[in-house]
């Protein structure tokens, strides 16, 4: 046998047993499961809608005492403290919004029958990983190249 007709034998071989499982396109949960998810994924989502709605109303009453307070003078250490304040809000509305997108695509992904299946490469999500991280849409090996 040639070395050529050794590859070809060893590819052949090597086809017929995936050792990954491989691309979905439909998830593998049950009914049951995906209500599962469902039910975590909304409990999350009126979380992050509640910290949203406080972390905007602080930043509104700030505005307003802060247009009640213009006539006095305020140090500059105080003044450089609630600007770091307000931009450290600000970040966390940006972070709480960003999250509530993903939580959004999960639920789509729910609606579509598709959640549970890695975005990047269309196998599934081990529900470890998405009772970790149930607005996941990649394998942990998709999210640790990441960076």
């Amino acid at each position: 046998m040639t070395s050529m007709s050794k590859k070809t034998s060893t590819a052949k071989a090597g086809a017929a047993e995936p050792s990954e499982p491989t691309r979905v396109i439909r998830t593998y949960l049950t009914d049951e499961e995906l209500e599962h998810f469902r039910q975590i994924l909304l409990k999350r989502r009126e979380e992050v809608l509640r910290d949203l709605d406080i972390l905007r109303s602080s930043l509104s009453e700030e505005s307003v005492e802060d247009s009640i307070n213009s006539n006095y003078s305020m140090h500059m250490a105080d003044h450089g403290t609630e600007t770091m304040d307000r931009e450290q809000r600000f970040m966390f509305i940006a972070r709480d919004e960003k999250y509530l997108h993903y939580i959004d695509q999960a639920l789509d992904r729910i609606r579509n029958k598709t959640y549970g299946i890695c975005t990047k490469s269309g196998k599934p999500i081990p529900k470890k990983r998405l009772e970790a991280v149930p607005h996941t849409s990649v394998r942990i090996e998709f999210k640790q190249t990441k960076k």
